[in-house]
């Protein structure tokens, strides 16, 4: 399980940076994989409103974002803002990084695209403020609801406090440790103890992401469905991207992933696992027990959608009642 945390503060070792951290920690201690995000150090540049996103489904912008912004909120399971209060929201350091994911809100509401990993993602709020006033959060609950939307998480609660101003305030804040197990329990847990579907195939990018999505679309987050590559390519392949966008399933800025890690971030065997490839090319897995789906690389645009509608199919025949077969 990854869980992606944003650091909206520019403050080093600051309320919002220790709190995220102490966040995290709890995450790891339930074997989660996580990563932060620091919008402040990273070359973003603000939205300019050029539309393309939602015409096109892409940001012009050439800058850090696409690479070290959106492929990792697409890869996460949770995603974790933090922020402190800045004029009853957010820094402008991370508004920026959220106002550049209007993209995801282009292709999700603009072109009707559907992310399959929407159906178990999900979002968190961490916030600290100097003052105490009533309404101090409610301007900067409603920018992350509408944040985790975009990008398809479900919005999954907060850890709100007020009266945090010196350096090291929250660290004392009575019960903080408890707020923070229970909060990353209630995230965690759930997902972490559903049965888990494996496709393997040779480098993760298109035959095993096709078939992870089709059954996710249908599962609807009832279980937890992986993908790896024995020897993972760099990036996802350009045509499986287009085809499975005919089918409005959203797969751009995924990235493939290596069996060796996914199986890390795992912490047990998988409850089933298919290969997806010629029987020839299966390698040794170190599974009990391998299905292999027998299906060849593409080679034209018309054998992508031939192959998609393949695996379409397979999901739909060989997984009948996915959900009952674990």
């Amino acid at each position: 399980m990854f869980v992606l945390g944003i650091q909206g503060s520019p403050r080093k070792k600051g309320n919002s940076d220790q709190l995220l951290t102490l966040f995290l920690e709890a995450c790891e201690s339930h074997g989660a994989q996580t990563q932060v995000i620091h919008p402040e150090k990273l070359d973003i540049q603000p939205c300019r409103e050029l539309i393309v996103c939602e015409k096109k489904g892409f940001c012009p912008i050439q800058d850090e974002m696409e690479e070290k912004g959106y492929s990792l909120v697409k890869k996460a399971d949770v995603v974790v803002l933090a922020s402190p209060i800045f004029f009853y929201n957010v820094t402008a350091q991370v508004k920026g990084f959220i106002d550049r994911c209007q993209m995801f809100w282009g292709r999700k509401y603009k072109l009707k695209l559907q992310d399959p990993d929407g159906y178990h993602r999900q979002g968190f709020l961490l916030s600290v403020a100097a003052s105490g006033g009533k309404r101090l959060f409610e301007g900067v609950e409603l920018t992350a609801k509408y944040f985790f939307d975009a990008i398809s998480a479900d919005y999954s609660g907060s850890l709100t406090y007020r009266n945090v101003e010196d350096a090291g305030d929250i660290i004392s804040r009575p019960g903080l440790s408890k707020d923070i197990r229970d909060a990353a329990r209630h995230l965690l847990e759930p997902v972490l103890n559903k049965k888990k579907l494996l496709f393997v195939s040779e480098n993760d990018a298109c035959r095993s992401q096709m078939a992870a999505a089709f059954v996710k679309k249908y599962v609807k987050g009832r279980i937890r469905v992986l993908t790896a590559g024995v020897d993972a390519a760099a990036k996802s392949d350009p045509g499986m991207v287009k085809v499975m966008a005919e089918k409005n399933l959203d797969l751009k800025y995924r990235v493939p992933q290596y069996l060796e890690n996914v199986l890390a971030d795992m912490g047990r065997e998988p409850d089933r696992v298919i290969f997806l490839g010629p029987k020839e090319a299966k390698p040794d897995l170190p599974f009990a027990s391998v299905e292999t789906w027998e299906l060849v690389k593409p080679n034209s645009p018309d054998r992508f959608r031939t192959l998609r509608d393949e695996i379409e199919s397979g999901v739909k025949t060989r997984l009948p009642g996915l959900e009952s077969l674990f």
